[in-house]
């Protein structure tokens, strides 16, 4: 079973994703360590597959305004 999420939910999970990366970062600068660099590439990918499902659920609903 498939979950649909809204387009606000959609973006409250691409600002924590971010806010994430941006603590994994931080915490990076402070104390590097390769678990970090690991974190930041997951962190980077979950961004971009977030924003790749906002962008289609905005396609979604263009197209159905039609």
């Amino acid at each position: 079973m498939k979950a649909e999420l809204t387009k606000q939910e959609y973006r409250w999970l691409a600002d924590l994703a971010n806010k994430a990366k941006i603590e994994a970062d931080l915490s990076n600068e402070e104390t590097p360590h390769p678990l970090f660099e690991l974190r930041r590439d997951n962190m980077a990918a979950l961004e971009a597959k977030i924003n790749a499902a906002i962008q289609r659920q905005i396609d979604r609903e263009r197209s159905g305004a039609r």
